[in-house]
């Protein structure tokens, strides 16, 4: 038994407005004459024939009321050509409101995204915060000694000891207590003894993390 398999035709019908084109020109009238039978106005006829109904502006039932005048015009049925356009039509408004669909539901979607991207943002910068604080607790203050510097030798028995740390910081000479100024920088005059005196100075935070320099001065004694 033999089989027969019919393909089947799958190109596409030409457009109801190509195909009236072609059929003016087969009948080889110009769009003057077209604008006088049709009483259709000469640019709405060119955009009927290149297929830009949105040119046209007119609602849709007008608009085929053009198709069937054009091809009246040119002594054709113009029921075949009217069924066309409306399947054509149909079709086309589908697709533009599946695109305005899509179109509309990414921006609904963006209003999502953009609330998750502002948490997210603010967990960012709470945790930074955070990490910020706990740094500065955990780690020692920052301390610089100006003067006097290691190994000094001075015969001045007064000294200022002189530097900068930051300002929430307690300061320490050898134990003692001293001013430290609104900025972080203090300055302090000390008594020194004859010989070597070994002066630590401490900078401690109120969590109990420090930072410790020693100097070593050497106080000569001159005699008259």
């Amino acid at each position: 038994m033999t089989s027969v398999f019919l393909k089947k035709d799958l190109t596409p019908p030409t457009r109801v407005c190509f195909r009236l084109k072609e059929a003016r020109e087969e009948k080889k009238m110009g769009l003057e004459e077209m604008e006088k039978k049709t009483l259709i106005s000469k640019k709405h006829l060119q955009a009927l024939e290149e297929c830009r109904f949105r040119d046209i502006p007119y609602p849709a039932v007008y608009q085929k009321n053009f198709v069937k005048k054009y091809a009246e015009a040119l002594g054709l049925e113009p029921e075949p050509f009217m069924k066309q356009y409306l399947i054509e039509e149909s079709v086309k408004e589908k697709k533009q409101k599946a695109n305005k669909d899509i179109a509309t539901s990414r921006w609904c979607f963006l209003p999502t995204v953009l609330r998750f991207g502002g948490l997210f943002l603010l967990a960012l910068v709470f945790i930074s915060y955070l990490g910020w604080q706990v740094k500065r607790i955990v780690e020692p203050p920052r301390l610089v000694i100006y003067s006097p510097v290691e190994g000094m030798i001075t015969e001045d028995q007064n000294i200022f000891v002189q530097g900068e740390t930051e300002k929430e910081a307690v300061i320490l000479v050898n134990g003692r207590e001293i001013k430290n100024g609104e900025n972080g920088q203090f300055k302090e005059e000390i008594s020194l003894s004859a010989g070597v005196n070994t002066l630590e100075i401490v900078a401690q935070k109120k969590h109990g993390k420090t930072t410790t320099e020693t100097r070593h001065v050497v106080y000569r004694l001159t005699y008259i």
